[in-house]
């Protein structure tokens, strides 16, 4: 006769079938020259000693292998110290079918931080990792899903690769694909948060300290209508077919998509970022952190930048991920704009060519290109003429100050003069204090 407990424990792990433990069986049984029973005769034996022992739940899913999540209808409630005002939150249950091991959290709402902070948590409590997450379809995680197409969350796709799951939602409408999860919720809804109902708590954390001891009891309860508990059947039989925890805990990023600049930079809150010249023009995904980005391109890593400290309007520059020949390179160029400037006039011509010099020209381009195109809303001789007056009250003058002369009803007047009586701009000095005082 077959060691039949021990089989119950190999059947309970991933891709372990009755088939497989059969053939082991009797290869063993023929290297030992003993007689073996016939398959038939293996499953009745195997099944009578799964439903005798109450282990009926081996035949319905694998150790380890899935983890229902959800958040439960029931909401957590605290004080606020400050207002006394009662705060509710939410409540995030886990549970994994194979032994109904479950964990719960109380969290502040139901945000993607809050979410992905309760998965980390989650997989702690376990000390492993499932290979399957299955969800329902909240936004949180899945972002589109139909009978032909599946979009999950790039957050909480990106968590789920960094603990090596594999995100299986429930099918649109269909809740006994998490039955699992959801006869929990109950359970613990009777259990647990119906016994914290009278007591009092003045943070989140306080109520996660207590909620996590009662949970540890939950688990440890005696089943009803067969031996062990929720935590026996998960030591002994779901621990050891988890996956281990990663190195280090996840942490949380958002997504977006950005498009390299000629200057070979893209924008992230007003700042930018440089991105090697070869990718001018190529749509990146931009991976944000709490304290810096990450850049890819299709998949493929590119660059990281800090973004602690950084300020509107600044620039983040890797000498390395310029060109050589900048003021020749690519379509928009140093070159191109000094050319664009001289057929305006030598006013602008002299703006222009004093700003490249100031450090990397790339990180001019855009000021540049806005200066310019000035000429197409006025004209080519008034931003001439503002450029002209910007150089005489400044020997680096910049986009704000060209604009604020080229839309001063003042120098406005002047521009309708004829170039004949250009003699005219030329004022005393105390004209010129006269209108800085004014603007």
């Amino acid at each position: 006769m077959p060691d039949y407990k021990q089989l119950s424990k190999e059947l309970a792990k991933p891709g372990v079938t009755m088939q497989l433990l059969w053939e082991e069986y009797a290869q063993e049984c023929r290297l030992n020259n003993k007689v073996y029973y016939k398959l038939t005769q293996f499953k009745k034996h195997f099944n009578d000693h799964l439903y005798k022992n109450n282990f009926s739940h081996v035949l319905h899913h694998k150790a380890g292998e899935q983890v229902q999540v959800d958040w439960s209808g029931k909401r957590p409630q605290w004080i606020d110290p400050m207002t006394g005002e009662i705060v509710k939150g939410e409540l995030f249950v886990a549970t994994l079918p194979f032994s109904n091991y479950t964990y719960t959290q109380a969290c502040v709402d139901q945000k993607m931080a809050s979410w992905i902070d309760a998965h980390i948590k989650m997989f702690e409590y376990f000390n492993g990792v499932p290979t399957i997450l299955t969800p329902d379809n909240l936004r949180t995680g899945v972002t589109k899903h139909t009978k032909t197409h599946l979009v999950l969350n790039p957050t909480y796709e990106d968590m789920a690769n960094h603990y090596q799951a594999i995100i299986v939602p429930t099918r649109v409408a269909r809740p006994k694909d998490k039955a699992a999860v959801e006869n929990h919720v109950k359970h613990l809804t009777t259990y647990i948060i119906g016994r914290m109902r009278n007591l009092q708590f003045f943070s989140i954390g306080e109520y996660n300290q207590y909620l996590l001891r009662a949970l540890d009891e939950f688990n440890a309860k005696p089943f009803q209508k067969k031996e062990g508990s929720r935590l026996v059947v998960f030591e002994e039989f779901e621990q050891e077919t988890l996956k281990p925890l990663p190195a280090y805990p996840y942490e949380l990023c958002e997504f977006k998509e950005a498009k390299v600049y000629n200057n070979s930079h893209i924008t992230l809150n007003k700042h930018y970022y440089s991105v090697p010249f070869q990718y001018i023009g190529e749509k990146v995904t931009l991976k944000i952190y709490s304290t810096h980005v990450k850049i890819y391109h299709n998949n493929q890593f590119l660059c990281e930048h800090s973004t602690e400290g950084t300020q509107a309007g600044a620039y983040s520059t890797n000498p390395a991920h310029l060109p050589e020949d900048s003021k020749n390179y690519g379509q928009w160029n140093s070159t191109k704009y000094l050319n664009w400037a001289s057929r305006i006039g030598p006013n602008v011509h002299t703006v222009i060519s004093r700003m490249f010099p100031q450090g990397p020209e790339q990180q001019y381009y855009r000021r540049v290109h806005a200066i310019l195109k000035m000429a197409d809303t006025h004209s080519d001789q008034r931003l001439d003429k503002a450029c002209h007056y910007a150089l005489e009250r400044s020997s680096h003058p910049n986009f704000k100050l060209i604009k604020q002369l080229i839309e001063s009803p003042i120098t406005q007047s002047n521009f309708n003069t004829s170039t004949k009586s250009e003699q005219s701009y030329l004022r005393g000095a105390d004209y010129y204090d006269k209108f800085n005082r004014k603007n």
